[in-house]
This record gives C-alpha cells, sequence and structure tokens, in this order.
C-alpha cells in the first residue's frame, strides 16, 4: 500500500471529528449578480371594488293627492329599490304639482328623512339629497301639513313625483410597487392573477407603467411580457369600461426570474 494513503485516510478523519466538535456544513452562496429565489408575489389587494358608471336612472314614480284637515288625512307612500345603491352619488325628485289649495305645507320623506317641507306652486320643482339616507330598499312617503285654523277644508295637495339617482364615475385601483436592478436584469415572466366577481358587460383593464398588459372578465390568470418593468418604482392600474362594476376577491401579480 502506497505510503500517502494511512497519511489521506487520517487527514478524512481529521476533519470529520472537528465537524462533529464544531459543527459546520456546507453552504451555497449564488453568484454575485443573481437573485436567490426564482419569483416574486406582488399582492395587488383583497376584497376591493372596481367599477364605472355614470348617468341617471328613475327609480320610482307614484302620485295621487294628499290632505290633512280637522277631520280627515290621506298620506301617499311607496316602495323602491336600488340595485346600484354603493356607487349612487345624488337623490332628485322632480315634483309636479298640479292643484293645491296652499292651506298647509308639503312634506316629503325617505326612509324616515324628511328632504322637503314647503309650499310649492303650481309646476315643477326639482329636489336633490345626499345618498346618504338610501338603502337598497326604500320607502318614500308624502304627506301634507293640517289646515290648522281654517276649519273649513283641509290643505290639498295634487301631485306627480319622479326619483332618480345619479351615479358618480369611476372607482379604480391603484398601486405601486418596487424592483431593484438585480431583479429586472432576471425578469423572464410575470403573471396576473385575479379573481372577482362582475355585475355588467365590460372587461376589467389592467395598465403596467401606463402601457395596457390585458383586458378582459375575471377569473384572470395570463401571462405577460415584462419589456415595461422598470428599475425602482413601478405602477399598477386597474379599472373598467363603463356601467361595469368587479367585486375584486384578490389580484395578485407574479414576476419569474431566471
Amino acid at each position: 500500500m502506497p505510503d500517502f494513503i494511512p497519511v489521506l485516510v487520517a487527514a478524512i478523519l481529521g476533519l470529520i471529528v472537528l465537524l462533529l466538535v464544531f459543527g459546520g456544513g456546507i453552504g451555497y452562496y449564488p453568484s454575485e449578480g443573481r437573485i436567490s429565489s426564482s419569483s416574486k408575489t406582488i399582492n395587488l389587494g383583497e376584497y376591493f371594488i372596481v367599477s364605472y358608471f355614470t348617468g341617471e336612472e328613475t327609480v320610482a314614480t307614484f302620485g295621487g293627492e294628499v290632505n290633512n284637515g280637522l277631520f280627515s288625512s290621506l298620506d301617499q307612500k311607496t316602495d323602491f329599490e336600488i340595485e346600484k345603491i354603493e356607487d349612487v352619488s345624488e337623490g332628485t325628485i322632480n315634483l309636479k304639482i298640479w292643484n293645491s289649495n296652499h292651506y298647509g305645507n308639503f312634506i316629503i320623506f325617505i326612509n324616515g328623512n324628511e328632504v322637503y317641507r314647503g309650499a310649492p306652486n303650481i309646476g315643477d320643482k326639482t329636489i336633490s339629497f345626499g345618498p346618504n339616507i338610501l338603502k337598497r330598499n326604500n320607502v318614500i312617503e308624502v304627506k301634507a301639513e293640517s289646515s290648522g285654523w281654517k276649519i273649513w277644508a283641509p290643505t290639498v295637495y295634487i301631485f306627480d313625483i319622479d326619483i332618480s339617482v345619479s351615479y358618480k364615475g369611476e372607482e379604480t385601483r391603484t398601486i405601486d410597487f418596487d424592483l431593484t436592478d438585480m431583479e429586472v436584469n432576471s425578469l423572464n415572466r410575470g403573471r396576473l392573477l385575479i379573481f372577482g366577481e362582475r355585475k355588467g358587460d365590460g372587461n376589467l383593464e389592467t395598465r403596467l407603467n401606463g402601457i395596457e398588459i390585458y383586458a378582459g372578465r375575471t377569473p384572470i390568470y395570463i401571462d405577460f411580457a415584462v419589456d415595461t418593468l422598470r428599475r425602482e418604482t413601478n405602477t399598477i392600474d386597474l379599472s373598467t369600461e363603463p356601467n361595469t362594476r368587479y367585486n375584486i376577491s384578490s389580484a395578485q401579480i407574479v414576476l419569474f426570474f431566471g
């Protein structure tokens, strides 16, 4: 047996003893200029709304006579529903008085909130109110104020009412995220994942640094080119086409390196 074999065996045994006594291991260190992870997930948010509604919608139409006197009174009320209640920016009552003796005031309540009290002239009148008193299911009630000392006749109004609501404009989602030089240089592809429910017919539009990377309906699971990404701050914008609402449950971007 060659003379160096016992020396080699002894050296190996000594190294094993040192490792057992002092601990240690074999570490891996990525080469300079490369990242150690193969992907990066950017959370764009959970349980948020992207919508775009404009214009007006008539939600109730009714009319008749209200009166109030010493011996009798007559009120009028009706129910109405607003499907897109979250998107309402203002309510409007278009009132038309056909006839009245104006002995007392004309009073309008919505969901128990007084929105008008006065003695409107014969003709048309517009009354605006805020969206905070509205719900999905609503009640409008119309009354006449008592004629008071005019005991010979009640207060009388003959009227028609249209109730309309205006919808606000666009509700979007904007998220900023940062990338390092090393990450940008190592990018291979990106993946967009968006899940949620849609109301309306419009697409959900996604822009990355001002460039549209996808327009479609949820669920969305697509890969996209990464040439629009840059070092430091990047911006994702989510919006939708008119008369559409997306209730987003989760949205992410996954960036792959290599």
